[in-house]
């Protein structure tokens, strides 16, 4: 067997191992947050399920005229009436069709019960309940807010709702399939975790260290296991990094907008990719700087016009549901308008919202969950590592225009996407919240143990390095206080 031969096998060896591991880590801590939270009579979302379970929930039943698969015996569903419901007499005369309602689960935003029973059963109770019935969402229980019912998340693209409204119809309406998704998806950020790092450096030891970093991680763990759209978009971008180390920069740009149907934040990832395609393009020609910025202004155009249609292309459903005209006005104006605004200012309700900066000190973070214990889970990664790595892409970053040209296609992606935060930050987007920095979790650990496995090593990189900073800082203060 050739030596070649036996680091595939390795390879593919390593790469089903992690597929294992994840998902159990994954899984088991979906299982364990449904578990937990049922046990505590809680209603099983988890922080924004509230707002993207259950859009998914609207659109599968009101756009895509679905129901939800009933993951137990009986039929369960949430009634919504016109004014306050007279919830004693209902339950009196819900034993007439031997009808439950749910006395743990309890409506104040939301004029609406809960009620179980056999399926003919519950539909000759709500039918015999008449008009003072508006609405009525069959399958897990909505959770208390007010025209929740009818929210379909307008401001987030839908692929990500889709994947949990095939869920629900597939599989059932309950936590724990509503988390499988991401899951999946955490699985994946894995493996191409592993195949972009191996892509660029041909280390199996440094591929897997990598990989192991981003799989444990504090908020790889979390987000990968509570049904959130932002583990989606770390996913693609990892994806588009391998793609980058195979200098395939339009296919990389397609796959970052096929992320961006889940979530519109991986847009900021496509600010390098359009970076790299324009030097491409002024490289074949005369490396005139005027050829790049219009390579640049060309593509950036085409990117925007291209994501459109795919958006658009992806969400036919919801025009249909809602028109053409509504769609673009909510869907791409509002989004566009909402994402650039400040969305909560009530210091005492609004979760705390942090900078990008914030995310790799660990400073601001958002609140995901409290144990019954009391304890906290936080949306934040580990941060020592994640300033170290940040701390490192700078220092490093004079080495892409001399000796580790693949370096610069790190530092370009890694630093390029936190350039479309702070971007969004300066003009105005200011309710960020921590959960976000998924999106750079595996280009931390991708940088991190780049650097530590192919620069540090070799003093003179370091050298060349510290020599391009000390000169320029020296020629700073020359200038200002000398001359």
């Amino acid at each position: 067997m050739t030596s070649s031969r036996r680091v595939k096998i390795a390879c593919i060896a390593i790469v089903l191992a992690l597929v294992i591991i994840s998902l159990y880590i994954y899984l088991s801590n979906a299982y364990r947050f449904y578990e937990l939270d049922i046990t505590r009579r809680g209603r099983g979302y988890i922080t924004d399920e509230v707002w993207y379970v259950s859009s998914s929930r609207v659109i599968l039943l009101k756009i895509f005229k679905q129901e939800p698969r009933q993951p137990t015996n009986s039929y369960n569903a949430t009634v919504i009436f016109r004014e306050k419901p007279n919830v004693p007499q209902l339950r009196e005369k819900a034993k007439e069709y031997n009808v439950t309602i749910r006395e743990d689960i309890y409506f104040e935003k939301l004029n609406a019960i809960y009620i179980s029973g056999e399926l003919r059963s519950v539909h000759e109770f709500i039918k015999s309940l008449g008009e003072i019935v508006i609405d009525v969402i069959p399958g897990w229980v909505l959770p208390d807010n007010d025209g929740i019912n009818n929210y379909i998340n307008w401001e987030h693209p839908p692929l990500g709702k889709y994947l949990i409204a095939l869920v629900m119809f597939t599989l059932g309406d309950n936590p724990f399939y509503w988390r499988i998704p991401i899951a999946v998806a955490g699985a994946l950020t894995i493996i191409f975790t592993f195949l972009a790092l191996y892509k660029a450096t041909s280390s199996v030891v440094a591929s897997l260290a990598a990989s192991l970093l981003t799989l444990l991680d504090p908020i790889s763990r979390a987000l990968f296991s509570i049904a959130l759209l932002d583990g989606y978009i770390a996913l693609f971008t990892v994806i588009a990094l391998y793609l980058v180390f195979s200098k395939k920069y339009r296919v990389a740009v397609v796959v970052t907008l096929i992320g961006a149907c889940f979530k519109s934040s991986a847009l900021f990832t496509t600010i390098p990719l359009l970076l790299l395609i324009a030097r491409e393009e002024a490289l074949k020609k005369s490396r005139s700087p005027v050829v790049f910025i219009e390579s640049l202004l060309k593509y950036g155009v085409l990117t925007a016009m291209t994501y459109i249609l795919i958006l658009a292309v992806v969400s036919l459903p919801i025009m249909y549901y809602m028109g053409v005209v509504n769609w673009f006005n909510y869907s791409v104006i509002g989004a566009a308008k909402w994402h650039a605004s400040i969305k909560c200012t009530d210091v005492f309700r609004c979760p705390v919202s942090s900078s990008p900066w914030d995310w790799f000190m660990g400073l601001n973070s958002f609140l995901l969950y409290i144990y019954p214990d009391g304890t906290r889970l936080y949306a934040t990664g580990f941060y020592p590592l994640w300033s170290l790595s940040l701390a490192l892409a700078v220092i490093f970053t004079p080495l892409i225009y001399t000796s580790k040209r693949i370096y610069g296609y790190v530092v370009l992606v890694f630093l390029g996407t936190l350039l479309g935060y702070v971007g969004l930050w300066i003009i105005g987007g200011r309710t960020q919240y921590s959960f976000y920095s998924i999106h750079f979790t595996p280009l931390i650990y991708i940088n991190l143990v780049y650097v530590f496995t192919e620069i540090i090593p070799h003093r003179d990189l370091v050298k060349e390095a510290i020599k391009y900073w000390v000169d320029l800082f020296s020629n700073i203060i020359t200038r200002i206080f000398i001359t």
